[in-house]
């Protein structure tokens, strides 16, 4: 299942067969594999093309880093450099788990889409190159890790940077250290604006040392009392995720004051969005990739830009967001608005699918009905859950299969199910987006 000995390998392969033979169950595992990248129709060269930078961390909740700026919200470290950020909406991923999350960013995608469809949909920086951006992902992420190196071989990248080029990498669960990564961020921005005068950057920047056991800075350690261990007090570990989150806070802040001192600074906008939330026992369990409750789905996300990089009436279209709920798949149209292709989407290889609304364009209509899942084309998890969220309506069906509405409006923790007859184009919905999934 990833880079092991020759006899792990054949373990694995020997308990396959064994479950095929027993439950009959021949299906073919999903996962990341070469990209097959269907072609993109001819793009005009936008009018406006400023430099777009996507900071996505990881297994960062909403409620642990601070989208709204001040007074309505209080960034221990990112209010010195970021009080003039404007949160994307109430936002939401649209999976609880890294690999289905990112791959749905970057497509546009939902998770009822099928493997092969993941794999050759286009993807943002194939979509930048095409009209002349220079490209760049570099992360902190092990790309060893269920083969995901193997989706960015072929995704219109100038640039691939990983925990394995960029050293540190002792626990392949925390990745590199997230300042080798800045770091090496910061001097591809300034080898594009010393090398290449004019060209705008498209660039991911893929942060990864909040994941379990969340990595911490000793001498930064607000949250108390704090236990990294997964079997101590549910508080204590909490706080423990806190304090690695804080530590994030600080290294995103010292690298936006970097960022913000450059040359090219007046034309760029960073995009900062989590890939998922993360469980301490709201539900009854840990970590994520178990549940599509807000603990595990609601993300920050939010926007800083430069003079000229966002015009008046962008900045107010976004900030008219705020309360309204959001998805993974409206970053995705927000990100190919900035760099201009927007309105060309249709001609996209799968457009049909993709249904994003862009966040620096004025809301406008009731809110959408949206699929959830654990399971992806490219994910195949352990414990399968399947939802439509539609506001702060979800409908979700569990291993018992039957279906449960809850109201997050009325009750916040999601634990009273609710009878509302509203759920019940909710029902009718997931009915036909999941009919036949196991």
């Amino acid at each position: 299942l990833q880079a092991a000995p020759p006899d792990t390998c054949f373990i694995h392969g020997a308990v396959h067969a064994l479950r095929d033979a027993v439950t009959h169950k021949g299906w073919v595992r999903r996962g990341i594999s070469l990209r097959q990248p269907l072609p993109l129709p001819p793009l005009p060269a936008p009018a406006h093309r400023p430099n777009v930078l996507l900071i996505v961390t990881e297994s960062v909740r909403a409620d642990a880093f601070c989208s709204a700026p001040p007074p309505r919200c209080k960034g221990r470290f990112l209010d010195d450099v970021a009080a003039d950020r404007i949160p994307m909406g109430r936002l939401t991923t649209q999976a609880p788990g890294t690999l289905s999350s990112c791959v749905m960013l970057w497509t546009g995608l939902g998770p009822d889409a099928d493997m092969k469809t993941m794999l050759s949909a286009p993807v943002l920086w194939e979509v930048a190159q095409a009209v002349g951006y220079r490209t760049a992902y570099i992360g902190s992420q092990n790309l060893r890790y269920e083969d995901f190196a193997a989706f960015f071989q072929r995704a219109g990248l100038d640039v691939v940077t990983s925990a394995a080029d960029l050293g540190g990498a002792g626990d392949p669960h925390l990745g590199a250290p997230d300042e080798n990564a800045t770091a090496r961020m910061l001097a591809f921005v300034r080898g594009v604006e010393s090398e290449s005068p004019g060209t705008p950057y498209f660039a991911t920047l893929h942060l990864s040392n909040t994941h379990w056991p969340y990595r911490i800075d000793p001498a930064l350690q607000p949250f108390e009392p704090h236990d990294a261990s997964p079997w101590s007090d549910g508080v204590k570990l909490h706080n423990h995720y806190r304090n690695s989150v804080a530590m994030q806070e600080r290294k995103v802040s010292e690298f936006l004051r970097d960022l913000r001192a450059l040359p090219s600074w007046d034309d760029t906008v960073v995009v900062f969005v989590s890939d998922h939330g993360e469980e301490f026992r709201e539900h009854g369990g840990m970590y994520h990739l178990t549940s599509l409750f807000d603990e595990q789905v609601r993300i920050p996300g939010w926007v800083v830009a430069g003079p000229h990089a966002l015009d008046a009436s962008q900045r107010e279209a976004l900030a008219a967001w705020a309360d309204r709920r959001t998805f993974t798949r409206d970053v995705n149209a927000t990100l190919l608005d900035l760099i201009g292709v927007l309105g060309a989407r249709g001609g996209f290889p799968y457009a049909d699918r993709l249904l994003g609304r862009s966040l620096v364009r004025p809301p406008s209509g009731p809110d959408p009905l949206v699929p959830l899942s654990t399971v992806s084309g490219v994910w195949e998890p352990d414990i399968v859950k399947y939802g439509i969220l539609q506001g702060d309506l979800l409908v979700v069906r569990g291993a018992g299969g039957h279906w449960d509405c809850y109201d997050a409006k009325k009750d916040p923790t999601e634990h009273a199910r609710s009878k509302d007859p509203a759920c019940l184009p909710l029902l009718a919905a997931a009915a036909t987006t999941f009919a036949g999934a196991p």
